[in-house]
């Protein structure tokens, strides 16, 4: 028994001090059927790594489990236009959600609003926050959706989507793809 204390200290340890070892938390809110999202987390890469992984919008689908399509129709001086559909499933049926986004960018900081689609409401603001070593990286998104579609809403669905998407990003940005790119200022 004297000896699993030791074994359990050193597992959290490595575990804690891997560089492949990413935290997160999460916050959600309800009221009057808008949803609010937050996530914070640590990503051991570069923030231009980060961030032309998240705006590498033909390659989105790969980080989203429910992303099916994502493609650039606009791209101005100041912004670009996205459109994105999402499919889940509700009791073995399929659920569509079609969105076209107004993207600008700040710096480090993506900022997207529905022009057109099925949400009622959709803004996200992904903000990249450069650290020594790493990247800090928070999304503060709201969205509300019909009233039937907002039945199955649930913040248990919506942190294992954020979940799994945090896993995907992970492993899209261990692949390497992203590696080669240069710090903006």
């Amino acid at each position: 028994m004297n000896l699993a204390y030791p074994i359990l200290l050193i597992t959290c340890v490595f575990f804690l001090t891997s560089p492949n070892a990413y935290t997160a938390t999460y916050s959600f809110s309800t009221e009057n059927g808008m949803h609010k999202i937050g996530l914070k987390t640590k990503i051991n890469k570069k923030p231009c790594s980060v961030f032309n992984a998240l705006t590498d919008y033909d390659n989105l689908t790969t980080f989203y489990s429910n992303l099916e399509h994502s493609k650039i129709l606009n791209k101005y001086q100041d912004s670009i236009i996205v459109e994105q559909h999402f499919v889940g499933k509700i009791m073995n049926m399929s659920i569509k959600q079609r969105v076209i986004l107004k993207v600008k960018y700040a710096g480090y900081k993506i900022i997207m609003e529905q022009i057109e689609g099925d949400f009622v409401h959709y803004r996200s603001i992904w903000s990249i926050i450069p650290q020594k070593n790493n990247t800090n990286m928070t999304i503060a998104t709201e969205f509300k959706v019909s009233f039937l579609k907002n039945l199955f809403v649930s913040k248990a669905s919506l942190e294992r989507k954020h979940k799994t998407f945090l896993k995907n990003m992970r492993q899209q940005m261990d692949s390497g793809l992203y590696e080669h790119c240069t710090q903006k200022n």
